[in-house]
């Protein structure tokens, strides 16, 4: 049997449990309490956090001092006498052909006294293109003190008649304004369209309004007597097409739809004939809308083509 040895002696030294008040106390400064050490540290919390609010006042002051700054040292240069437009003759203008120079100045609403710091370009511009004779305006400020106007008039080709009225139509198509007392009349007059045929978007032609640009443009290049300047009613029917009257003619010329120089050459070898024979004054209509041949209706006869 084996002998039994003595147990060793354990190098363990046992522990006594730790209290509340010695484990703060190694984690506090020997010689203050913990109401000392609460108290310096709320004191300087409190100095951050109005050192902090002072910094943000002293900010906001700051700025509110520069934005008065600023809007005084604006309010001076509004009324400096070195932005300011001097004399009419500070104000140029470009592009004014029918409108006078002293109506598109009251339409701009600028004069002299005016600040060039104080005008909107933007808004001068929309105030002249309010005018229904100006289709295109651009306003530069040339600086110290000078205005650049720029204006692009509309270019009436014709009238249209919708009912008793007659309204402008500009190169583009577009119905600008009624005709009014004192307006130039002498445009050949469009009719048989409706207003919803002129409702297009910018650039985008009806079929039958770009036709009737291409009729007028053969005219301008025709002879007497069926030019541009001597017509006077271009009706428009959309099946039979379109019907020429011209000043001194006294009658009625279908051309349908298309090959207008043919139609008018054809007609120019008819009018010696009727002109010598003494036959226009019995012409109501001259259909030229036939290859190699004009029909003829006389008046008080209708026609059947």
């Amino acid at each position: 049997m084996k002998k039994k040895t003595a147990p060793r002696p354990s190098r363990l030294v046992p522990q006594q449990p730790v209290s509340k008040n010695r484990l703060k106390s190694r984690f506090l400064p020997r010689g203050r309490s913990q109401n000392s050490y609460r108290r310096n540290r709320f004191k300087g919390e409190s100095r951050k956090t109005w050192l902090r609010s002072l910094a943000w006042l002293f900010g906001l002051m700051t700025l509110a001092g520069l934005c008065l700054g600023l809007v005084v040292l604006y309010h001076q240069l509004l009324t400096s006498s070195l932005f300011c437009i001097k004399d009419i003759d500070n104000i140029e203008l470009e592009g004014a052909k029918r409108l006078s120079r002293s109506l598109v100045l009251e339409q701009s609403k600028v004069g002299p006294g005016a600040s060039l710091l104080a005008i909107r370009p933007g808004q001068v511009e929309r105030a002249l293109m309010a005018h229904p004779w100006i289709a295109k305006a651009e306003v530069s400020r040339r600086w110290p003190n000078s205005l650049h106007l720029t204006i692009q008039e509309r270019d009436p080709v014709a009238l249209v008649q919708f009912g008793e009225e007659l309204l402008y139509m500009d190169r583009q198509g577009m119905i600008f304004k009624p005709l009014s007392p004192g307006d130039p009349h002498n445009f050949p007059v469009i009719t048989g369209l409706t207003p919803e045929q002129f409702r297009h978007p910018p650039g985008d032609l009806p079929q039958v309004v770009a036709q009737a640009f291409q009729l007028m443009d053969v005219l301008k290049k025709n002879p007497p007597p069926l030019n541009l300047e001597n017509i006077s009613e271009i009706h428009v029917d959309l099946e039979r097409g379109f019907t020429l009257y011209a000043n001194g003619v006294g009658l009625g010329l279908d051309l349908g739809l298309q090959e207008y120089s043919e139609k008018l050459q054809k007609f120019a070898q008819l009018w010696p004939v009727l002109v010598q024979k003494g036959l226009l004054s019995k012409i109501n209509r001259i259909n030229l809308n036939f290859p190699r041949r004009a029909l003829v209706t006389l008046k008080g006869m209708e026609a059947n083509p």
